[in-house]
């Protein structure tokens, strides 16, 4: 089967269209993409030259013989893993994202991606999606909802909990959506006050910029925002780091509540510094979540169409073109908040 993939050329400065030869498994299915959305991790692995897009959306053409649970037509989706071992004590737990075996995007099948006309996955890691969630919606979900899900289900989130986002961009914002959608309030943490308006129309209770974190907050006031200077702390519950970076997490600490989960969600090659007293007296804990499980990942797109939750996106053609702007605008910062390419003949 010929697959064709948008790739990096490193050497023209430019997005091309590569093509590979892959047979079809017999655990395997053959998609034909419609939508891919467009995530960070896809800016860290261009320089690798492989096939781009991780969240990806499209049809069932074809089936190995293996495979019970899908069929031709369905529309699946599929997100950054695509195979693990499946038989050590994590897979069989059902946390096959932390296989020491575990391959995804930018890792393995690099002549393979999202941003293509086909694709082949192994059928474990692609996902029904259903009927009422559009596909321009469902291939943030692939990625950014999947990986936000996880990270509140890790934590323990529940609809009395405050929960802290810092960053508000493809992840922070999914991650508001999906708090909202539980009962829980929110802060929100950025570097600028940039975001704000678009951060209470998103559903926040709170804004508060990272360099006076604990100093200043911004509220909705009626139909306006009020500014509280030495605001009392708000007492975070759950604190989910989205952010292209860790960021100092001194300003933070003093609005999270005694023992307060911080999730680590940012994919980033420093290390982490965090101020060790004010860390360990409240009790706090720190845990990581990148992927999410294969029955989370579900749990998600279900969570999605019970309470009609819609990423915002923006729309680019599935074209050299479209690719580039699309990464120009990721880049820059100025997406709001997740870019989905889409081909022209998506459906």
């Amino acid at each position: 089967m010929h697959l064709t993939t948008f790739c990096w050329n490193s050497a023209a400065q430019g997005f091309e269209q590569k093509t590979t030869e892959k047979e079809l498994g017999v655990n395997d299915v053959l998609i034909r993409t419609t939508h891919s959305g467009l995530c960070f991790t896809d800016v860290h692995a261009k320089s690798k030259g492989c096939g781009l897009g991780h969240e990806g959306v499209g049809i069932v053409q074809d089936a190995g013989e293996a495979v019970t649970h899908l069929k031709i037509g369905d529309r699946v989706g599929w997100g950054w893993l695509n195979s693990s071992c499946g038989h050590c004590k994590t897979c069989v737990s059902g946390y096959r994202q932390y296989c020491s075996e575990a391959r995804g995007f930018a890792f393995s099948d690099l002549d393979q991606g999202a941003f293509s006309d086909y694709r082949i996955v192994n059928s474990a890691f692609a996902y029904l999606i259903p009927e009422s969630i559009p596909s321009v919606d469902a291939g943030p979900l692939m990625c950014a909802g999947a990986s936000v899900f996880e990270a509140l289900d890790a934590a323990g989130t529940r609809s009395d909990h405050r929960v802290g986002i810092v960053g508000l961009g493809g992840l922070g914002h999914t991650g508001v959506l999906f708090a909202k959608a539980i009962g829980c309030d929110m802060t929100v943490f950025s570097s600028s006050t940039q975001k704000m308006n678009d951060s209470f129309l998103l559903g926040t209770n709170e804004y508060r910029t990272l360099q006076d974190a604990s100093k200043r907050s911004y509220q909705r006031d009626g139909e306006g925002v009020s500014s509280v200077e030495d605001p009392a702390p708000m007492n975070i519950d759950v604190l989910l780091i989205t952010s292209n970076e860790v960021p100092n997490l001194e300003p933070i600490l003093p609005c999270l509540a005694r023992r307060a989960t911080i999730v680590l969600m940012t994919i980033q090659q420093g290390n982490l510094s965090i101020p060790y007293m004010p860390f360990i007296l409240p009790g706090h804990k720190l845990i990581a979540s990148t992927e999410a499980s294969r029955e989370n990942h579900l749990r998600m797109l279900e969570f999605v169409a019970r309470h009609k939750i819609r990423p915002w996106t923006e729309e680019f053609p599935m074209t050299s073109e479209g690719v580039s702007k699309a990464f120009k605008r990721l880049e820059s910062g100025e997406m709001r908040y997740r870019g989905v390419l889409v081909r022209a003949d998506g459906t």
